[in-house]
């Protein structure tokens, strides 16, 4: 009986000790946990039409791993932007330009105010346009996730006819120091990385690549039909900057040699002034039509000439179609460098005509690509991974500090 109580007092010590031990773990664990405030001077992160949903989709994440902190609208009043848009400035041209030194240094200043009563003191912006701070808040660790870089962005767009060369220099001087200011920058494409590091000299070690997850549409799960010659092209804005113009004058061409195949826009309006029988416009639609063109098309075309991520890029992967656009900006990496999709290397009307209609010409070929695609692109994006990726880097920093 007395080995029996001896034994039964080491057993209780044994378990005593491992709930100790559990406690000092989870305690530990739960510590290392960061909250994350979210910034953004696009409007307010929790609305889903906020910088195409992704900052809503990092608020969702955050929230569901209970690591949200504070979410804040960085954007000056309006008050503030009415003065502004009524100043103009030599050099700098109108005040209340997205780049303004003016404007940046007030939602700057914004940002310091909020982080002081803020969950958290780690801030996640995104984009530069609340940096660079004046003087920088202290006890405070502010990153950035960004699709692009004003270099990227100066050199891609369509619309810099307002900005004289030296503006675009000195707004690039501005934005390095933003990125100088940054604890860590979380770009969404390897190609952003390498301007960051090639053209603003920043540290490799202050670079984490986290991609993104998906937008509204859903992958499609059923058999697709590539036999189908229809082809989509979805911009909600930016026409020109997307390729829309290319995309109108490639089915011009593609009509004079195989009418068969056809092209549907979505989330544009003034389809009479495209004037082709191959070319439907639909306008802006309702999310469960917009879905069904996603899953019925075999070939999504954006010969974007500035986009600097392309979430439908991902979309359309996620709808085993296969992608097509100009080798520039993130279209490469999303691709696979030509596993997923096409590359286009000159912006000629007649070329891309050409690889369309190759393109429909092997249809087992198209097959077999849009469903890697889907594949590629399932297993890598998501917003679970991106907000991971974040966190991970963030509390790995945490510890060291």
């Amino acid at each position: 009986m007395q080995g029996v109580m001896e034994w039964y007092s080491r057993y209780g010590q044994a378990r005593a000790i491992i709930f100790l031990f559990s406690r000092v773990v989870t305690e530990k664990s739960a510590l290392s946990k960061v909250r994350l405030n979210l910034s953004s001077t696009f409007g307010d992160p929790t609305l889903p039409r906020t910088w195409s949903g992704t900052t809503f989709n990092i608020y969702s994440e955050l929230v569901r791993r209970d690591q949200c902190g504070t979410t804040f609208d960085a954007n000056i009043s309006e008050s503030l932007r009415l003065v502004l848009s009524l100043l103009t400035v030599p050099f700098y041209g109108n005040l209340d330009k997205g780049r303004s030194p003016f404007r940046r240094h007030a939602c700057a200043m914004k940002v310091a105010k909020t982080t002081q009563s803020a969950l958290s003191n780690h801030t996640l912006h995104t984009g530069t346009l609340a940096l660079p701070f004046l003087r920088r808040p202290p006890n405070q660790y502010h990153y950035i996730i960004s699709d692009t870089t004003w270099n990227l962005w100066s050199s891609h767009a369509t619309n810099m006819g307002g900005y004289s060369d030296k503006m675009i220099a000195f707004f690039d001087k501005i934005e390095g120091e933003a990125y100088a200011q940054a604890d860590h920058i979380f770009p969404m494409g390897h190609y952003v990385k390498d301007n960051l590091i090639n053209h603003y000299k920043v540290p490799v070690s202050k670079i984490t690549v986290v991609g993104t997850g998906l937008g509204v549409i859903k992958p499609f799960t059923g058999e697709k039909d590539y036999s189908i010659r229809k082809v989509l092209f979805a911009a909600k804005d930016r026409f020109k900057d997307k390729g829309g113009e290319l995309v109108i004058a490639t089915f011009r061409e593609v009509l004079k040699r195989d009418p068969s195949i056809k092209l549907t826009i979505v989330g544009t309006s003034g389809g009479d002034s495209f004037n082709s029988p191959n070319i439907e416009v639909l306008g802006f639609l309702p999310l469960e039509d917009l879905q069904r063109l996603f899953d019925t098309h075999s070939l999504f075309l954006m010969p974007a000439l500035n986009e600097p991520w392309g979430l439908v890029y991902l979309e359309a992967m996620a709808c085993k179609m296969p992608i097509m656009g100009l080798n520039r900006n993130s279209f490469p990496e999303l691709a696979g460098h030509g596993k997923y999709g096409f590359g286009i290397d000159d912006s000629n009307p007649t070329l891309v005509a050409d690889l369309l209609i190759k393109a429909f010409d092997d249809p087992t070929t198209l097959k077999m690509m849009g469903e890697r695609a889907q594949t590629y692109c399932l297993s890598k994006f998501s917003w679970e991974k991106t907000v991971g990726r974040i966190l991970s880097v963030i509390e790995g920093e945490s510890k060291n500090v």
